[in-house]
């Protein structure tokens, strides 16, 4: 266990007090598990649906499932690699196309959350038709939604939300993956202001091949107030017709999700109207970056799909399947991975529904709760997916079953948006981020002793205590049922632990954290489990609300999600007790010594 000197206890108290004054009341959830404070007022009550819309979405719902069963063939969309003609119109005729689209511009004005169950039935009867759906919808016109003028919702919107016209979201590049700050192509104003004349490439754009609409970031000189040139990302509208505009190659005969379509782009000297900008000049990586938090918590809905869907096909083969005169769900093996697979997707469902839930609720800062609902629910589907093939056994493996087609499609959910490796630093770098600053904020006003005095004053006489954790961990369980009491108290205690190990690592590495990658996923996925762990609390507390308690189905039901939502809870805390502790007691230095030498080896070492 690392020690902290006494300068680096009295720097982290100052912290504790900076925090508390400059602005941790605007934090989100995420963020303050890394100060230790547990918000779940942030959370609760668990976001419900009104009503009315709730309603309204399963009228929907219903119509969208007979037209799946009717028209939608998933093993022909996969073996064809392509989504019939048909299946589009027929999706946009339903509303399902534009639904999130304002009724003023042709659209069904439901919520996020309407939007995520009725994008979760698709997923759960054919992947490839709700990636197509998501990437026009999720992503491919919310920029126009969020950030386009009034004239340029109304030039485009109708058509989107009709159907008649497809959206595409074209950020990734040759050489541009998850790192979307480091956009190449470039834009450039005409001499006559008229054009934005746009040169470069786009690649794995889905829908691009199809599109009538794309939302494409390039790079742009945007001059400042104080007349200084930067090179900013800017967001375009861009449409099919424009000269200069190519599709280079359609990306089929991929792994999975093979009826949707990616494709590559060329730019040629692309003249792109000036009144094709959306938002502010050199707001694109903004724009950008909030589009993903939508399609983030959408993407979490298709994995959610996947793994109700393994989930019960698993339940059914293990309680009918027989070896050795038992039914195979009689063996222990086979009930521990029936009740992962329950209690990841149990999580998943809590995490899906809140995130969409924080969007529709217009919560200021939740860029790490879709990142962490992304992250959480791209692997954990990936794991229930597998477990249930392993539970099929030979019958798993084969074509006719269905669950190769998801193990395919599934794979994908870990790469895009944000490959896993990406999102687990940049959980960990968010987190990290937010403490660091505090502790130069300190240091920088102990250099001004006379300018900051009562800022330095206000530490006099503090004792030092676990750093950052406040007063508001025990106090966010006062309005928890006394069913969960014990889960949050769980809870209350490993945000402690998450903060105090946080402060040490700041404390020991200083600017080296950044480099410590191994580091960053125990404590990224500490917080993901951690989050999950609220989600699923929340999330029973109010189905305790809900609940009559009179012992009908219902109440039955509910005795199993609590039993379930409980066990996923525990299993959770060891997990996250253990990565903590493996902050700092590991063999890092093991595993980067394998990784130098395999790096470095002689070219005979080499795969033939």
């Amino acid at each position: 266990m690392v020690k902290l000197s006494e300068r680096d206890r009295q720097q982290m108290e100052k912290a504790k007090d900076l925090i508390e004054s400059d602005g941790a009341a605007e934090m989100g959830f995420v963020r303050s598990l890394f100060f230790g404070r547990l918000r779940l007022d942030r959370l609760m009550p668990y976001p419900r649906q009104d009503p009315a819309e709730a309603a309204r979405t399963d009228e929907l719902i219903a119509r969208v499932e007979a037209f799946l069963a009717d028209q939608v063939d998933a093993d022909r969309i996969d073996a064809e690699e392509r989504i019939p003609d048909e299946v589009i119109r027929g999706l946009g005729e339903l509303g399902v196309l534009g639904m999130t689209v304002p009724t003023e511009y042709g659209g069904g004005g439901f919520s996020h959350t309407a939007y995520c169950r009725v994008l979760e039935r698709i997923a759960r009867h054919c992947a490839g038709t709700a990636v197509m759906v998501g990437a026009h919808q999720s992503i491919g016109l919310k920029a126009l939604l969020l950030n386009g003028t009034e004239d340029q919702k109304r030039r485009w919107l109708p058509e989107l939300a009709s159907g008649r016209m497809l959206a595409a979201f074209c950020l990734s590049e040759p050489e541009v993956g998850s790192d979307a700050a480091n956009v190449q192509t470039r834009a450039r104003l005409s001499e006559d202001g008229q054009y934005w004349i746009i040169d470069g490439q786009k690649k794995y754009a889905t829908n691009a091949a199809i599109a009538g609409f794309m939302t494409v970031m390039a790079r742009t000189a945007v001059v400042d107030d104080d007349g200084r040139q930067h090179d900013k990302v800017s967001a375009f509208i861009v449409t099919p017709d424009l000269e200069g505009f190519h599709v280079v190659r359609q990306n089929r005969s991929k792994c999975g999700i093979r009826g949707s379509w990616q494709a590559e782009l060329r730019f040629d000297g692309m003249k792109v109207p000036a009144d094709r900008v959306l938002g502010e000049m050199g707001r694109g990586l903004k724009v950008a970056l909030t589009v993903l938090n939508y399609g983030r918590c959408t993407l979490s809905a298709g994995c959610l799909a996947g793994a109700r869907e393994a989930l019960a096909r698993s339940v059914e083969h293990a309680r009918t399947r027989r070896q050795f005169s038992r039914r195979i769900g009689d063996f222990h093996l086979i009930k521990q991975k029936l009740a992962r697979m329950g209690e990841l997707t149990f999580a998943m469902d809590a995490l899906t529904y809140l995130s969409a839930g924080l969007v529709d609720g217009h919560a200021g800062d939740i860029m790490l709760e879709t990142a962490i609902s992304k992250l959480f629910c791209s692997e954990a589907g990936w794991r229930v997916i597998d477990d249930a093939v392993q539970v099929h056994g030979g019958e798993g493996y084969m074509r006719d079953r269905g669950l190769e087609r998801m193990l395919r499609d599934a794979r994908i959910n870990r790469i895009v948006e944000g490959t896993t490796e990406v999102m687990t630093s940049f959980v960990a770098l968010m987190g990290l981020k937010g403490v660091g600053e505090q502790f130069e904020a300190v240091l920088g006003a102990m250099r001004r002793p006379i300018a900051n005095i009562g800022r330095l004053t206000a530490f006099a006489g503090h004792e030092f205590r676990d750093v950052l954790i406040g007063h508001a961990a025990d106090g966010a369980l006062d309005g928890l049922r006394p069913q969960l009491r014990a889960e949050g108290v769980r809870l209350a205690r490993l945000t402690r632990r998450l903060a105090r190990t946080v402060t040490r690592l700041l404390a020991t590495h200083r600017e080296r954290i950044l480099d410590l990658q191994l580091i960053h996923q125990r404590v990224a996925l500490s917080a993901v489990e951690i989050y999950a762990m609220a989600a699923v609390i929340a999330k029973l507390d109010a189905m305790l609300a809900a609940s009559d308690g009179d012992g009908d189905g219902h109440g039955r039901g509910l005795a199993r999600d609590l039993l379930i939502g409980r066990a996923y809870c525990r299993h959770a805390a060891d997990r996250v007790r253990r990565r903590l502790a493996e902050c700092t007691r590991h063999r890092d230095g093991d595993v980067l010594a394998v990784a130098d030498a395999l790096l470095d080896g002689a070219a005979g070492d080499k795969p033939r």
